[in-house]
Parts: structure tokens; sequence; C-alpha cells
């Protein structure tokens, strides 16, 4: 069985993804997001996009109708066609994961500018560093809050125990952490989280873990697609029950 660990509307999206390939499995919601009222000011700036929450912070305080001639970096496919669809064409950059954004910024964009930077109290510190090295003037812009969830499941805590999870999917460090966290809360022994395959979206989600001793491993692309593959790989080689 595996467990998954993304909020709950995409989890729910993703177990029946598992479904289809016949893979039981268990939700664990790790977070919730609480969107902010207030609009904010985005004039003569570039907007720095990383999370789909952006998106609805934009669409939800219809800040998006005063910034569709900005310019916009984004990260992520799914994220870059949705701004499209809402009507904001200007995509100077469109990566698959921060390394891609500054590969992609080094080359393409001329490093005095002012970027604006949608995120929320949890954002990827390293990509801001990255980016400041660069002359960028970055200015972090908070539009959501991230909350962690305080205990986990009953279920969860019984099936980790009883070493039920052949592997668990993580799509943020931050998910990870809380996870650890809890599960050290729990009393839930090393021995049995170290039995479990942790697949995460990219090396920066799972690197830290990866350090400590657990087994980690990464999809080959940070997709959900590429998730699914790398699942669908355990299971032919009979990992998963």
């Amino acid at each position: 069985m595996i467990l998954i660990t993304r909020p709950r509307k995409k989890s729910l999206e993703f177990q029946k993804r598992l479904e289809k390939f016949k893979i039981n499995s268990e939700i664990q919601e790790l977070s919730k997001f609480k969107i902010f009222k207030r609009q904010v000011s985005l004039l003569d700036s570039i907007i720095l996009i990383t999370s789909p929450r952006t998106l609805d912070y934009l669409v939800k305080t219809k800040t998006i109708k005063n910034c569709k001639k900005n310019e916009f970096i984004v990260i992520g496919k799914k994220t870059t066609q949705s701004l499209k669809q809402l009507g904001c064409k200007k995509i100077l950059i469109s990566a698959k994961d921060s390394t891609d954004l500054i590969n992609k910024y080094k080359s393409l964009i001329n490093k005095k500018i002012n970027v604006q930077f949608l995120c929320s109290d949890v954002y990827n510190r390293d990509l801001v560093r990255s980016l400041k090295k660069m002359k960028c003037k970055i200015t972090l812009v908070k539009v959501y809050e991230t909350i962690e969830v305080k205990k986990l499941k009953k279920s969860v805590i019984k099936n980790l125990k009883n070493n039920k999870f052949s592997a668990a999917v993580f799509f943020s460090k931050f998910s990870f952490m809380v996870f650890l966290n809890l599960c050290k809360l729990e009393k839930i022994s090393m021995t049995c989280l170290k039995k479990i395959h942790y697949i995460c979206i990219s090396r920066r989600v799972g690197e830290f873990a990866e350090k400590s001793g657990y087994d980690v491993r990464y999809s080959s692309n940070p997709s959900e697609q590429a998730m699914l593959g790398q699942i669908r790989n355990f299971k032919l080689n009979n990992k998963y029950h």
C-alpha cells in the first residue's frame, strides 16, 4: 500500500489514478492552505510563481484582472498552462523546477530586474538566494499561509507501525519534514520508517532524508506523470501489494 501525502483534493485525484493500476493507497494530508483576501499591487514588475496556490490567490482576490500585462516567471507546466488560460500570456520563463529556472534566467534575462515572488510563509529559500546572487531585486509577497497538520490519522499510525506501507509519495520538502516530525511524536520507530520507499518529485524534496539513511527515490522529472511511472515500475518489481 502507498501513502499519499498531498493536500486532500490532489490526493484524491492521485488515488484514482493509482486505482487504475490496481494499487492500494491511503491519504494523509499534511498541510492546508489559507488564501489571503487582500489585493497587492503588481505594477511594473515581473511576477514569480512557483505554486498553483498562487493562482488561487490571483483568482479569488480578482488580482488577476490587473496583471495581464505583466511578465511572468513560472515553475510547473500545469501552472504555466493555467496562467495562460487566465489570460496572462507573457511568460518570460517556464521552468520544470528551480534548477531549470536558474539556468534559463542566466541565459535569457537582464540581471537588473525587479521580481515580485508571490509565495507562502513556506517558500524555496535556496531559489531566492540564487536569484539574489545574480543581482535580481526580488521582493517576497506572501499571498497565502501554509498550515501543517497537528497529528496523523489513527489508521495511518496503525499501518505505519504494522509495516503496511511499501511506499510514500512526497511533492514538497515541507510535507516530508512534517511527516517525519509527526512520526516522531507518535513514537513510530526508525526501523518501521526505514522499510518504506520514499518517492519524491525532485531531489530538493527528499535529499535531507536520504542523508539520514532513508530509502529515497526520485522521479525522472518533476511531474505527476513521472511519479506514477516510478510507482508502476516498483509494482512491476513486486514491491507493492
